[in-house]
């Protein structure tokens, strides 16, 4: 009996701080720190990628001055200077945000960058190691010697899905930081686009606007990860007053049993969260 306490008090403490643990990694991650970015170097090296597609970017802004001349001159009997002027003016634009796009991406992730960390240093990202004290207590008053091997087979695959979690929220932390270099690797590209307006000379690209706002909606989308986080450790709290309130009452394989099973409802729900944060930043900016 001794042997399988020890087993399943081993697997809870594994099971329930690799949980914090992932997490805390993905939250690491969201900031462009821990130990998987060296964010500064990373960040400047997908600059120095951008750069290889400059001369393909020029090539683009001057088609785009054919495309809008072509335009102008199907839609009036004489191109007057005014819509030569808003052409170039609109292509002097293009070449100064191609060069000055890096500068202001950086600034809405580092924006975001401290949201995420005000929000993320507001405590309670510890809940498996919370949970961890009251459930070995609750194993320790098993008496019954097959009850702590029960147990042991009852919680196991909650326990694996339960790590299975951390890991999907880490994963996901990591696919928005690869999503935010590749958006700023080809930031020149959708910058050359912007001289196409709406075929009289004035307005701008779509495609420049859609650009920016599917950035900045990637960067709220960290934020809106980590709020779920926030949101998931208060609602877990309550649940580890429960579980405190019911050591020594009750009967303590059911405490333990249903605390798992609510803690994998609880990472399934962040789990969710966290994929569709995407979806519900980019929909608050219209970038969808």
């Amino acid at each position: 009996m001794e042997i399988a306490k020890d087993w399943l008090k081993s697997l809870l403490s594994d099971a329930f701080t690799s949980f914090d643990t992932l997490v805390q990694n993905a939250i690491d991650v969201l900031t462009g720190g821990g130990e998987f970015f060296k964010e500064f170097i990373v960040w400047h090296r997908v600059i120095s990628m951008s750069q290889a597609l400059k001369p393909f970017c020029y090539i683009v802004i001057g088609i785009c001055l054919l495309i809008e001349l072509s335009q102008v001159a199907s839609k009036v009997d004489i191109i007057k200077w005014e819509h030569g002027l808003k052409i170039a003016i609109k292509m002097a634009l293009s070449k100064v945000m191609i060069d000055i796009a890096p500068t202001f991406l950086r600034a809405c992730y580092n924006q975001a960058s401290l949201w995420i960390n005000k929000i993320g240093n507001s405590g309670g990202s510890s809940i498996g190691e919370d949970l961890v004290t009251p459930m070995i207590t609750e194993v320790d008053r098993v008496h019954d010697f097959f009850q702590p091997w029960i147990l042991l087979v009852v919680v196991l695959i909650p326990l694996i899905a339960i790590k299975v979690c951390g890991l999907l929220i880490e994963v996901i932390a990591f696919g928005r930081m690869f999503e935010l270099y590749c958006l700023l690797c080809i930031s020149p590209l959708p910058c050359a686009f912007f001289p196409l307006g709406d075929g009289s000379g004035g307005g701008y690209s779509r495609i420049t606007r859609k650009f920016f706002l599917n950035f900045i909606g990637v960067c709220l989308h960290g934020v809106m990860i980590i709020i779920s986080i926030k949101i998931f450790g208060l609602i877990m709290t309550g649940a580890v007053e429960a579980m405190s309130a019911n050591v020594g009452g009750a009967d303590p394989a059911t405490n333990v049993s249903n605390l798992c099973y609510s803690m994998l409802l609880g990472g399934i729900v962040l789990v969710m969260a966290c994929a569709k944060s995407g979806q519900w930043a980019k929909s608050v900016l219209d970038a969808g």
